[in-house]
């Protein structure tokens, strides 16, 4: 019979004591059976101590806990989701048509998206709660096209990570963007600023986002702050800015926003890594997706600042595989480049797993399909994902900066990310604003 058993000690310190059949997180605690002691405040909950029962029970405060045991359970950080479009939940799951390719899906989208306040509201709110129910205690949400409501939800909710506000312009309607970009950085800035959530911007591609856009960006948010965009996500991307054309063209020359001054910018052979290295070389950046990376361009990434974000279920949702090959994120790993894990939308989820937004339903892919080991896919699920949005990876660790405890089901770490089932929170869970 699994042990999940509660006692109650002396109630003058609301203290939590919680022993499972392992603790551990990304670097230095990995216990079997584990233990953590957490202090619960009107400020945030904090982790005192973790390691073996014996060592937790020598803490002074342990006479005046409540006792849990999780004999059936793994105790690991909470997580971080670092590439998620909360405002597009209320899409739900949608069936991927390859026959319309990437530029046809992005029309679907487009018209199915949320423009007003209170559905897109309503829609990052149901976001939040279903990354809550996922074990996520830090997000990096691209916050939709120039709005701020997004940003405003997150901040209210208890999360903490960065909103990404987006922002297109190519050609001669860059300088409109990056006028709106700092206006909305402005106004954002006075208003959105907690300790747990902040504000930077994201240039949505390539494709759709000029060099001058993300120059400015990236000379209006510091340089310690990354700034964020979707890169070498796929052949049309690749495309475009190797040649200029391609569906890529088409698609802007439908949408009414194509001038031949584009062409000052892409069409010169280049890879759309190697078409922003001036960018990437100035400052922390966060990159979703690069399903395309040559030797350079590896080379260029692990001389910058830049983090990847891999979304392992996004990456099979659009059959990339088939396109590209196996995703080299084990070689950026092996070269040094922060490597973070996304859940991207709920669009690309299977309708039985559109619950939750979770990293550790992408953990279990990788773990299940690719072999990887767990505490690699733990590192990427936290303190990677610290890292890729700005935050210290202390956040991603057992101690006391860390954001969050989660119970996993499972009699270890590689038997918890098998099975990716429920998570319970032993920290207080994030209440949706």
């Amino acid at each position: 019979m699994n042990e999940h058993t509660r006692e109650s000690g002396d109630v003058r310190r609301p203290l939590l004591y919680a022993e499972g059949a392992e603790v551990v997180d990304a670097d230095s605690i990995r216990e079997s059976p584990g233990a953590v002691l957490i202090e619960r405040g009107a400020g945030g909950d904090r982790v005192l101590a973790a390691g073996t029962p014996g060592e937790v029970k020598h803490h002074p405060g342990m006479e005046h806990s409540e006792r849990l045991v999780l004999s059936d359970r793994v105790i690991t950080p909470a997580f971080v989701n670092a590439h998620v479009h909360l405002d597009l939940t209320h899409l739900g799951p949608l069936p991927y048509a390859s026959g319309g390719g990437f530029v046809g899906w992005a029309d679907r989208v487009r018209e199915g998206r949320a423009h007003d306040s209170e559905t897109l509201a309503a829609s990052v709110r149901d976001g939040i709660e279903r990354s809550i129910r996922g074990g996520v205690a830090c997000i990096g949400d691209i916050a939709g096209v120039g709005s701020l409501v997004p940003a405003r939800t997150l901040a209210a909710s208890g999360l903490c990570g960065v909103s990404f506000v987006e922002f297109f312009g190519v050609g001669l309607r860059q300088e409109a963007a990056i006028n709106a970009m700092a206006r909305t950085l402005a106004e954002g800035l006075g208003t959105i600023e907690t300790e747990g959530v902040r504000l930077s911007v994201q240039p949505h591609a390539p494709y759709s986002a000029g060099v001058r856009l993300y120059r400015a960006a990236r000379e209006l948010v510091p340089a310690n702050m990354p700034i964020a965009t979707h890169l070498a996500e796929t052949p049309e991307e690749a495309e475009f800015v190797r040649t200029g054309g391609g569906p890529s063209r088409a698609f802007l020359e439908r949408m009414g926003v194509w001038d031949d001054s584009i062409l000052d910018e892409v069409g010169r052979g280049l890879s759309p890594v190697a078409h922003l290295r001036d960018v990437l070389n100035a400052g922390r950046m966060l990159l979703a997706h690069v399903n395309i990376a040559s030797d350079e361009d590896l080379e260029r990434l692990s001389s910058s600042e830049a983090s990847v974000v891999l979304c392992p279920r996004c990456h099979a949702y659009f059959w990339r595989e088939r396109e590209f090959g196996g995703h080299r994120y084990r070689e950026m790993l092996e070269r040094g480049i922060t490597v973070a894990l996304g859940t991207d939308s709920i669009i690309n989820l299977p309708e039985s797993e559109s619950l939750r937004l979770s990293p550790l339903d992408e953990m279990r892919l990788l773990f299940t399909r690719d072999g990887v080991d767990a505490r690699t896919l733990l590192a990427m699920a936290t303190t990677y994902g610290c890292v890729a949005v700005g935050r210290s990876p202390d956040e991603g660790r057992l101690g006391p900066a860390c954001r969050g405890v989660v119970a996993l089901e499972g009699a270890s770490l590689e038997d918890a990310v098998g099975r990716a089932g429920d998570v319970e929170w032993l920290t207080r869970p994030p209440a949706c604003g």
